[in-house]
């Protein structure tokens, strides 16, 4: 299942684009999604400003003059690119944790993908190299907004008051985004054992029984 937190594994693997638009002399075309995607994983391997039509085109083995079929230039693919990423990152996996019914059991594959050994070049890592870009920052404070509000929600199912609530999201999101970082600015700082540290990350953030709320006021 995929779950909101590992989004930035939407770009794990760099792979050979296959187009996914209606086939033309025999070979399938790139549709504006598969520009969007491959801008994607560029900006996770090598950063924002690698981001240029040309570079993109010769990753895909096709001219520039394509590019221009589907947007009028980097603008305009860069903000399609990150409308995809968003709605992946958020609309399309909170559906997938809103089947889980127990509200602990969404929290831990939530803590779970997010305890995974991160790597130290990432999707969300390289946009928030980029945050002084007023689109990327934009969309980057939805993004967590997202998240963080998502990750509130299930902490006010298991019976935290509405103040513990918040702070226990802040926490596990502000937990979660420093691991990136980290991976990032000091890789060696990790630990080296990993398989203690999902327990660690549960133990932590996951309250051990469903909290009791207080009488109802008249």
């Amino acid at each position: 299942m995929s779950i909101p937190m590992g989004m930035e594994e939407y770009v794990r693997m760099a792979r050979t684009h296959q187009g996914t638009g209606m086939p033309r002399l025999g070979t399938p075309t790139l549709t504006a999604a598969d520009w969007a995607e491959a801008a994607l994983q560029l900006i996770a391997e090598k950063g924002l400003r690698a981001l240029t039509v040309g570079t993109l085109a010769t990753r895909l083995g096709v001219t520039k003059g394509s590019f221009y079929w589907h947007y009028q230039g980097r603008s305009e693919l860069l903000a399609a690119a990150l409308a995809q990423w968003e709605e992946h990152a958020t609309t399309d996996n909170v559906k997938a944790l809103d089947a889980v019914p127990d509200p602990r059991r969404r929290l831990e594959l939530i803590l779970d993908a997010a305890s995974r050994p991160p790597r130290s070049r990432s999707l969300y890592a390289a946009l928030a190299e980029a945050a002084e870009d007023p689109v990327v920052r934009r969309v980057l404070n939805r993004v967590a907004s997202a998240r963080i509000a998502y990750l509130e929600t299930c902490y006010s199912d298991l019976g935290l008051s509405p103040a513990l609530a918040r702070s226990h999201a802040v926490f596990a999101y502000a937990a979660y985004r420093g691991l990136l970082q980290l991976a990032h600015e000091a890789p060696a700082a990790l630990p080296m054992d990993w398989s203690t540290y999902p327990d660690v990350v549960k133990a932590a953030l996951v309250p051990a029984t469903r909290a009791r709320r207080g009488p109802a006021r008249s």
